[in-house]
């Protein structure tokens, strides 16, 4: 993330999210008192892209693995450090599927944990 040269938002986003584990659009902006435009998911995905670029093989497996599950089969960035949440039932936490009002997220552990060698 050090290599990722990331903006000071992007940079509070991350660790914003680190911290908390679960996170939605308002959420995010509300809690880091950021304006609406451009989205606080826009700034996420743009500091994934960053650190991506410094990860290109896991970037794009992850990339691949964010499209295979997109209901429109469209990879999304963000997946690199988060992914949409489910409810207990199995069912995305989003609009779409009248869960939620906004998609929410919740962060991948091993970006922060780092990876269990066995």
């Amino acid at each position: 993330m050090l290599k990722a040269d990331l903006s000071d938002d992007e940079t509070e986003i991350i660790d914003y999210i680190r911290y908390t584990g679960v996170f939605n659009e308002l959420s995010l902006r509300q809690s880091l008192s950021l304006a609406s435009k451009p989205p606080a998911l826009y700034k996420l995905c743009k500091a994934c892209t960053k650190i991506g670029a410094h990860l290109a093989i896991d970037f794009a497996e992850m990339m691949s693995w964010s499209q295979s599950h997109s209901d429109d089969h469209i990879a999304w960035h963000g997946n690199l450090v988060c992914s949409i949440a489910y409810t207990c039932d199995g069912r995305k936490l989003q609009p779409e599927d009248g869960t939620s009002l906004y998609h929410t997220f919740a962060v991948h552990q091993e970006l922060f944990n780092g990876l269990e060698t066995t």
